[in-house]
């Protein structure tokens, strides 16, 4: 069998595959020219993941899984040890992703509305492409139904330089040129190619949307060997029945508590093989990325790009014996997040940093970088300081909300919000009656194990989060 390491060694990046179908295609619209567009502007690369949990990288203390190339870019820059996202499911966090905002104020609550031509005007994307960068999107968009073009851009196709995104279901197995080919190692030769095209006269800013982990989990790359075939991989302290009877009874009959969750306490092997494959689907985006960052390298582009690798949500992955994302537990929210920055001092790479980082924070940080001043309407914070120092003055708490819900017969999903600060998580469900909430001391329960909601004790600090949250409500619109 090949080895990683071997098959590391020889990987290669061919020729650039042909487009796929209508949704899929490639296109090179002549972008503005700026005057004065310097290439001395730092390039960017994003790299978005899609469900891959925090744990979900060797860097994050998980010595099961094998990430070597997102361990390589923590260990060149800085590793967010507490990011998060402000809604965790794809088609909302992807749109916060790209405007800075909050659900509240953005209004993609499901995965039907598309952002609006004057709204996309406002991502950091299109306001890159405006101050005379290159750009380009490949993989997964998500935000908006294609059926829905005329209320919205939900595939914006026009408004790159090199287009090759995908609506919300899409097959890891593509045929090109009548042969079935693996959607990440297209995505990677068109992103090598771009890459090898870019003129110093002009900065870039390349978009790469991976679908892994996301299921359904049904083609593995046939030229990458299986790195888990005798992996065994930790479970969660708290996949257990008594974490699960302990939940909220809104929880354990929504989407959250349905199978494999049940399956896998009952059969630890049924665990064992589902995280093996999620894992490896992990790795294959790693490969990726390790990929793309080498011929970044080869190019003589390193020294002047920025790099972020970040996914759109977490993954429960067995926590309190669920499954999914949506609600407001940590492994839900929690994703990976790495900035790379190798225009800063070598001292400063290679830490880690504790401060509350959310995904909004992403496009006011780049369009900081690229000296492009941020749209009012953005709401998240430029995150350079904390490149600098990690302990500089920061947010102390932040807003978490999820609205979305499903049909039968599928299990519905409650809908949730709260406030999370450095110590505590206020979480309620804002259907039910009397009002659910929950109370969590994450420094002695990180596990959110004990809730402490009705807890006499702890009812000052109940009501000040209560008030929090309602001031939240109000105030992001």
């Amino acid at each position: 069998m090949t080895t990683r390491r071997e098959f590391l060694k020889r990987a290669g990046v061919g020729a650039g595959a042909a487009a796929l179908g209508t949704l899929a295609r490639t296109t090179w619209p002549a972008a503005p020219t700026v005057p004065g567009a310097s290439s001395r502007r730092p390039n960017f690369i994003v790299f978005l993941t899609d469900d891959q949990p925090q744990l979900g990288m060797g860097c994050m203390g998980n010595a099961a899984i094998q990430t070597p190339n997102m361990d390589r870019l923590a260990s060149e820059g800085m590793l967010f040890t507490r990011a998060f996202v402000t809604t965790a499911i794809c088609c909302c966090s992807r749109a916060s992703i790209l405007t800075g905002q909050h659900m509240r104020r953005h209004g993609i609550e499901d995965f039907e509305k598309p952002l609006s031509a004057a709204q996309w005007e406002q991502t950091y994307p299109a306001i890159l492409r405006k101050a005379g960068y290159r750009t380009a999107f490949l993989g997964k968009f998500a935000v908006g139904s294609p059926k829905m073009a005329s209320q919205g851009l939900p595939l914006p196709a026009d408004k790159f330089d090199l287009w090759y995104g995908f609506p919300q279901n899409f097959s890891y197995k593509q045929i090109v040129d009548g042969k079935p080919r693996y959607l990440t190692t297209v995505m990677t030769e068109k992103a090598v190619k771009f890459l090898k095209e870019q003129t110093p006269d002009r900065p870039f800013c390349l978009i790469v949307a991976f679908k892994e982990p996301h299921g359904p989990l049904d083609y593995l790359d046939p030229e990458v060997p299986d790195l888990y075939v005798n992996a065994t991989i930790p479970p969660p302290v708290n996949l257990t029945q008594q974490s699960f009877d302990a939940l909220p009874e809104i929880v354990r009959n929504g989407l959250n508590g349905s199978e494999p969750g049940g399956r896998w306490l009952k059969d630890p092997a049924s665990y064992q093989q589902s995280m093996r494959t999620i894992y490896r689907y992990i790795s294959r985006s790693d490969l990726a990325i390790g990929q793309i960052t080498r011929a970044l390298k080869n190019q003589g582009l390193d020294q002047n790009t920025v790099i972020i690798h970040t996914s759109d949500n977490g993954s429960m992955e067995g926590a309190h014996r669920l499954v999914g994302k949506w609600i407001m537990y940590e492994e839900s929210i929690c994703v990976p997040l790495i900035i790379r920055d190798p225009r800063l001092p070598a001292t400063l790479r290679g830490r880690q940093c504790a401060e509350m980082a959310l995904n909004i924070d992403l496009a006011p940080t780049i369009l900081s970088m690229a000296g492009v001043p941020a749209p009012a309407q953005m709401q998240g914070t430029n995150l350079q300081p904390l490149l600098r120092d990690p302990k500089a003055p920061w947010r102390e708490d932040w807003y978490y909300e999820h609205t979305y819900t499903t049909q039968p017969p599928r299990r519905p999903i409650p809908k949730c919000e709260g406030v999370r600060t450095r110590q505590w998580k206020y979480m309620r469900y804002p259907d039910t009656k009397p009002l659910l909430e929950q109370l969590f001391d994450l420094t002695s329960d990180p596990h959110e194990e004990k809730d402490l909601a009705k807890d006499p004790a702890h009812a000052e600090t109940l009501a000040k989060l209560r008030a929090r949250c309602d001031e939240y409500r109000r105030t992001l619109k």
